[in-house]
């Protein structure tokens, strides 16, 4: 506890502990006072009626008599008895309890020096408060003599100085109880905000490990902590965001450079040769700028492809897309490939009426990309069908093999991944556009692949059509009708 505000706060609460148990040690003591006073008090009444009773019986001739009489009674040290005449003052009272018998006083009756009298510090405090507490001297009067029974005042007071010393100690434990409770409260209660002072200095040094601290939400300073270890774990999650995208930007470098790798070697060399003039004919010169040429848009399409993949996942929310004819459009896809590829068969089922919100240029990329990835590695007759279920609009895709290993299938998704097959040509980005084209249209893309071909599900949320809300409106206005 070494700063200013805990010092503060650990006197503070020291001085409220030590109040609390000094008043709790104070109450204690003035109950147990009282009830001393009150068992003080009894004594009195029954010495009183003690003396009353045996006066009734035999009545006494003077206050010397009434002097010899109260020494025969088994008198308390509690009491004091004074009896008075015309002419004297006897006072009858005990020390201690062990004595053999009383002490008994005879004097002038206006002399008050034979009466025992306390002095000292505290005696008008301590007389002051047994008055306070119910504590009276008891009169009697029989025949001549006037009687008086009354506390001694001097055992009073000698009784209570001697619960002074230990309530003074135990008044001095409860402040160093206090200090030392509040020590531990102090410091249990400021933890949290210490930890969290603590974890930023570190952060402050450089060490940026995340480290999660004790949160106990009962009280504000465990909010505090249970708070900051809410920042240290978005904090870890942004910098595992930031190691995947680092990673993904590595890779993603990596990949790139190795598929611009060969076409640039390619135009690189050629580009060579012309320079040295290293060609016979014009076929030769025409065949090396086809071929640079070819090389070129291979290049171009890639860049194309990485841009287009760049600007989708740099788009955050739902595209604005209006709902289109699936089957139509897939139809509409597929025919210009059929075309082209005369030696592959191709078995469409693609009905029309059933709507998806997509934007048509991404089902353009998705159809196209998947077929053309059917042409490439896939064998026999390709199948594609649309139809609906289960509230989507499913489009699928197979062919009749040989399938994908099971070690690449669950990375066909991936950037620039090709798979075992690298002499088919391409850029490993076509089924990675698929794939955020279909997310981006709030669908799903999976596949189911065995030796006997490979088959590609897209599924799209299924949109109502036009003619289906109609049909859905007269029905309901049928139906009240009919009510």
């Amino acid at each position: 506890m070494s700063t200013r505000l805990a010092r503060r706060i650990q006197t503070l609460a020291a001085i409220e502990i030590s109040l609390l148990l000094s008043a709790l040690l104070i109450a204690g003591a003035l109950l147990a006072f009282g009830f001393y006073i009150h068992t003080l008090q009894n004594e009195l009444s029954g010495t009183r009626a003690q003396l009353l009773a045996a006066l009734s019986r035999a009545p006494l001739p003077n206050a010397r008599a009434g002097g010899n009489f109260a020494g025969s009674l088994l008198l308390g040290t509690g009491s004091e008895i004074v009896f008075l005449d015309a002419t004297t003052r006897v006072t009858v009272y005990r020390f201690h309890r062990a004595d053999p018998q009383p002490i008994v006083v005879v004097r002038n009756r206006g002399d008050l020096s034979g009466d025992p009298r306390p002095s000292g510090p505290l005696t008008r405090v301590i007389l002051g408060l047994a008055t306070a507490f119910g504590l009276q001297s008891l009169y009697a009067h029989v025949g001549a003599l006037y009687i008086i029974v009354k506390s001694n005042d001097l055992t009073l007071v000698s009784s209570v100085r001697a619960f002074a010393l230990p309530l003074l100690v135990a008044l001095l434990v409860a402040v160093a109880l206090g200090f030392m409770i509040a020590r531990v409260l102090t410091r249990q209660a400021l933890r949290p905000l210490d930890d969290v002072t603590a974890a930023l200095q570190r952060f402050a040094s450089g060490d940026l490990t995340p480290q999660l601290i004790a949160a106990d939400q009962r009280h504000e300073l465990g909010a505090l902590a249970a708070a900051y270890n809410g920042a240290i774990e978005q904090m870890e999650r942004a910098f595992a965001a930031r190691d995947r995208a680092n990673s993904g930007m590595r890779q993603f470098i990596a990949d790139a450079g190795h598929q611009l790798r060969t076409p640039l070697t390619v135009v690189q060399g050629f580009i060579a040769i012309l320079r040295r003039g290293g060609f016979e004919s014009p076929p030769d010169r025409d065949r090396i700028l086809d071929t640079m040429n070819d090389q070129s848009r291979i290049m171009g399409s890639l860049i194309d492809k990485l841009i287009l993949l760049e600007r989708w996942e740099s788009v955050d929310g739902e595209p604005p897309a209006a709902p289109i004819d699936v089957g139509t459009l897939v139809a509409d896809l597929v025919a210009p490939i059929a075309d082209a590829h005369p030696d592959r068969r191709f078995a469409l089922a693609t009905p029309p009426g059933i709507l998806a919100s997509i934007d048509p240029t991404e089902l353009g990329h998705v159809v196209t990309n998947l077929a053309d990835n059917a042409l490439k590695y896939g064998v026999g007759e390709i199948t594609i069908a649309v139809r609906s279920q289960r509230g989507d609009a499913v489009i699928e895709v197979a062919d009749q093999g040989p399938g994908i290993a099971s070690s690449d299938s669950t990375r066909v998704f991936d950037r620039f991944y090709r798979g075992a097959q690298r002499d088919v040509s391409g850029s490993g980005l076509g089924l990675a556009i698929v794939k955020r084209a279909v997310e981006r249209a709030h669908g799903t893309i999976s596949l189911d692949t065995s030796p006997s071909g490979s088959r590609f599900t897209v599924r799209l949320p299924l949109r109502p059509s036009s003619f289906d809300t109609r049909a859905s409106r007269a029905a309901q206005v049928d139906t009240r009708n009919s009510r």
